[in-house]
């Protein structure tokens, strides 16, 4: 009896191998909205073709993909990638398909969904592994009250087989969220290899050659923003207190902005006095609160000779209309914004709109 369900869990952890060899490829990378529940619905059918003792009361170990799903991109998720099963149970016809369909498929998918935390999002979070435990003891306990046996008190055996079940589904649970949390450490490792290869010596930012590459994949399929700053009277700055603490201006100015800016953009050096930096915020009213944060931020902090010279930033930026919007066009359209903003009096930031000139000269 206990071999099958051992198998079982070998062949779930064979499909989570392959399932986090496929998200690494491009094309999963740019549909990962609908290619995540469509790999979790296969993985979920393929466990319920494989045998599996009939009286074992958590049946197999189909609603573990639906579990991990749940754990990772919540209930936008996990509640698609039950229509894939559930139309296969449909097919099948079992008894009591209904029931059948709420817990082994809604239940864990609605059940994980409520441990899904929002750093997850962002692929920097661990999973926590107390969080894997407690989705299958829940589960397990409303299985035995859906099926009245939660105060039913049958022979050793019984109680053995589906102890037995929880701890093997506790186990696969944990390692499906240890290859996942280790896939991401390796992923977070490379992406920093990369950044490192692709940063700029002085301000230890990312170069530019790093930002296109960052941003080119990341507005994909989303809405994005492209804020340019620059440093006002900077050349003014240099002249005056020389190359040294001209440097450090800009590696001063360069942190600040990495500091203040939010966990999921990025900010590199453009080049001389200009930074720039790649925002997941498309909408206005928060861009503004934004881009007044930062000139705030910049005015407010005391730098070497504020006396003589205040040190203050001015902001152009370029919001996507489309996924499709062309990256540079977008570098293009918030360096002639923040051109209107040197014109027009520094320290301030100005939205791209169709009507402003070329860029002819620094301000």
């Amino acid at each position: 009896m206990y071999y099958i369900p051992l198998t079982n869990a070998c062949t779930l952890i064979a499909l989570s191998y392959m399932a986090l060899k496929l998200r690494n490829l491009p094309f999963f990378e740019r549909f990962e909205p609908l290619m995540a529940p469509v790999l979790t619905g296969i993985a979920s059918i393929i466990l319920m073709l494989l045998p599996f003792p009939d009286d074992s009361l958590l049946s197999d170990l189909r609603y573990a993909p639906l579990i991990m799903a749940g754990l990772r991109f919540g209930w936008t998720s996990a509640l698609p990638s039950t229509l894939l099963p559930a139309v296969y149970m449909t097919c099948i016809q079992p008894p009591d398909l209904l029931l059948h369909i709420g817990e082994d498929l809604l239940l864990p998918a609605v059940i994980s969904s409520l441990f899904h935390r929002k750093e997850y999002d962002t692929g920097y979070s661990v999973i926590r592994f107390t969080d894997g435990w407690s989705i299958c003891a829940i589960l397990a306990v409303c299985r035995l009250i859906v099926h009245g046996q939660f105060f039913y008190v049958p022979g050793f055996y019984f109680w053995a087989a589906h102890l037995f079940m929880l701890f093997l589904s506790g186990v696969a649970i944990t390692v499906l969220i240890y290859m996942y949390n280790e896939d991401n450490r390796i992923w977070m490792v490379q992406r920093k290899l990369e950044l490192e290869a692709k940063q700029d010596g002085l301000t230890r930012l990312p170069n530019l050659r790093g930002f296109l590459d960052i941003a080119g994949r990341t507005m994909k399929g989303r809405l994005i923003a492209i804020l340019m700053i620059d440093i006002d009277n900077f050349k003014r700055y240099n002249d005056t207190f020389g190359h040294l603490h001209g440097d450090q201006l800009l590696r001063d100015t360069g942190q600040i902005l990495r500091s203040v800016i939010h966990e999921q953009d990025y900010v590199a050096r453009y080049g001389g006095e200009e930074f720039i930096v790649l925002s997941h915020f498309a909408d206005e009213a928060v861009l503004v609160r934004y881009a007044d944060h930062l000139c705030r931020t910049i005015e407010a902090y005391e730098f070497y000779g504020d006396d003589y010279i205040k040190t203050t930033i001015s902001v152009g930026i370029s919001v996507s209309q489309t996924p499709q919007d062309e990256l540079q066009k977008l570098i293009d359209e918030a360096d002639r914004a923040l051109y209107h903003s040197k014109l027009s009096g520094k320290n301030r930031y100005t939205f791209y709109s169709p009507h402003m000139s070329e860029r002819q000269k620094n301000a």
